[in-house]
């Protein structure tokens, strides 16, 4: 954050800069003060885009900061895999040969580690991470 306020600092400063420039006549042109602001924003604009897109990088999402691909256990996947091919708890529970309760407790443990309110949010945000 800091080094973001640095940078668009700084080029704020050059722009200001600039204009006082073009009030020196420095550039030999005869009022070109439209010319000259139009021309200094657009390369604000610019070079603030190539920082963002550059230096900065790709912004994360804060709903999967923290998140890890290996933060759930192996069972609590294979869970998380049958909830995405829309099992119920029974259903889960018949299949992997486990109480419904101890099904609840999985869901409720991945909803958690995924921190997701529903299981349609949860499958959704394993698709996003490619864990599904």
């Amino acid at each position: 954050m800091k080094q973001t306020i640095l940078i668009f600092g700084s080029l704020a400063a050059a722009i200001f800069i600039l204009f006082e420039l073009n009030k020196l006549s420095l550039w030999g042109l005869e009022d070109s003060s439209d010319l000259f602001i139009i021309c200094s924003g657009v390369l604000f604009i610019l070079i603030g885009v190539l920082i963002s897109r550059f230096m900065l990088g790709k912004p994360e999402n804060p709903k999967f900061r923290g998140l890890k691909k290996s933060s759930l256990t192996k069972q609590e996947y294979k869970i998380l895999l049958l909830m995405n091919d829309g099992l119920s708890n029974l259903d889960i529970a018949e299949q992997l040969y486990i109480s419904e309760s101890t099904v609840k407790t999985h869901v409720s443990n991945i909803l958690s580690k995924l921190r997701a309110k529903r299981r349609t949010e949860a499958v959704k945000i394993g698709r996003d991470l490619d864990i599904i």
